[in-house]
Order: structure tokens, then sequence, then C-alpha cells
């Protein structure tokens, strides 16, 4: 984990025009970040991670874009990361939780990123990292911005409730913009008050899908709601590795 938290709040950054999109798709204009649509379960445990990352490196600097590409299995931890519109690693983030049904045999990590880019602080949330409210809670005291959620999910299991439970709920009580992308389609949230019709959801459906995320608009957000104003952030520092939990497997 971080070094240290601190108390966040919503930091002023440009508006930020992001996309879900397939890999073959042409983005419009203007789009600084993308997310490909989650592979099915077969693709993420036998892919190539050097093919991936060729392909995925391609595509962002085909694009001008930063991207994040879905999950991979590397040093036997499932992950994610963030490539520049050079195609390089911008910064990677290994799972604090894992469904022991798909990934069993892999580890977790002890460790929250959030990673900095020219237009926002991220933090990549793997799999089922988005319904442990501790791991979003401690990426938004990082200075977490923008969460991009890759998940896999079994089509047969899916419904609308598990959107609300885990990306539509950590985006509201973190002040948070969530691209949450699945094998199930995606999903461009923000906090409620961000929304023309108050309901969060930006975007949502099959890729591509297109927002831009107003700093302005999450600024007014957190106004009428700072939540972090209320917590006791010394507690939090000190209980931290009890938050985070210990190195092991768990569902």
């Amino acid at each position: 984990m971080g070094t240290a938290l601190r108390e966040a709040g919503c930091d002023k950054v440009e508006t930020v025009n992001v996309a879900l999109t397939g890999k073959r798709t042409d983005l419009k204009p203007g789009v600084q970040l993308a997310v490909f649509p989650q592979d099915g379960l077969s693709v993420i445990n036998n892919r190539s991670y050097s093919e991936f990352m060729q392909e995925a490196a391609e595509f962002a600097v085909r694009n001008n874009v930063y991207l994040v590409p879905g999950l991979y299995i590397k040093d036997n931890h499932l992950c994610l990361c963030v490539l520049d519109n050079q195609g390089r690693v911008a910064g990677e983030q290994q799972a604090t939780h894992l469904n022991t049904a798909w990934f069993g045999d892999l580890e977790r990590s002890p460790e929250i990123k959030v990673i900095d880019t020219p237009f926002a602080r991220l933090f990549l949330c793997v799999d089922i990292d988005i319904f442990k409210p501790e791991a979003l809670r401690i990426a938004a005291l990082l200075g977490a911005e923008i969460v991009v959620s890759s998940q896999y999910i079994r089509e047969s299991d899916f419904n609308e409730a598990m959107v609300l439970a885990g990306a539509w709920q950590e985006s509201q009580q973190n002040c948070l913009y969530v691209l949450n992308s699945t094998n199930c389609g995606g999903h461009i949230i923000g906090p409620c008050a961000v929304t023309d019709d108050l309901s969060g959801f930006l975007a949502r459906g099959e890729a591509p899908l297109y927002a831009q995320l107003s700093a302005a608009k999450r600024q007014e957000a957190y106004n009428e709601f700072p939540v972090f104003k209320s917590l006791n952030l010394e507690l939090y520092q000190h209980h931290r590795q009890e938050l985070q939990g210990e190195k092991g497997r768990e569902r």
C-alpha cells in the first residue's frame, strides 16, 4: 500500500474524455483514456503476456491514448495495467482479493497503488476488488480520481444488482468516477449529482461507450456530501494493514 493516507478531496483536473471500446474500434477524436471490454475466463488464463502487451501497445500508440487492456496473469498474480500513449506500461496493480473459483492458484497482493497520469490519478481495480469497500476507500484516500474496474463475471450470474453493489456503490460513497468493464457489458459511472438524471450512469451497455468526466461537477458533488470530512484518518492509517488484509487467498 502507499506510504501514507491523506484526506481525499476532489482535486481539479481537466475534463477527461474516456471510452470503453473494442480492440478494433476507431476511437472518436480527443479520447484520453480507453478501456477494453473484458475477455472470457479461458482467454485470461491462457493468454501470452508478451503478445497481449504488444497488441495493447499498438492500439495505444495508433490512437494516442492511455489504455487499460484488461485482466492478465503475471508472476502468479492477477493484474491490470495502464499503458501510456507511447505504448509503455505507466502503472500496474495486482489483485488484493481473488475469486478462488476462477483464480484460486494465484497470490494476493497487499499493496494498493494510485497511478499518476497527465489527466488524473487512476486506481486500477482488479476483478472482485470492486466489491471490497476497503480497497476503494484506501484508493480514494490515496488521491484516486478515476477508477478503472475490470471484471470477469460468469454470464449466467450477471445482473444489474452486481453493478449497483459494486461499481455504482463505490462511485457514490467515495466521490469517484468508475469505468466498469466486464465481459457482460460496460458502465461509466459518476456520483449521482454529476448526471442529468441523477442516476449516476453516464453511459452503459455494449462498447463503444463514451463520456466526459468533469472535475468541476465532481467537485460540486463532493461539496454536497463531503464524506471524507467525517473520517478518522489517523484510525485508517493505524489499521491500514488490517483493512487491506494479509496476503493469502480469499473468495
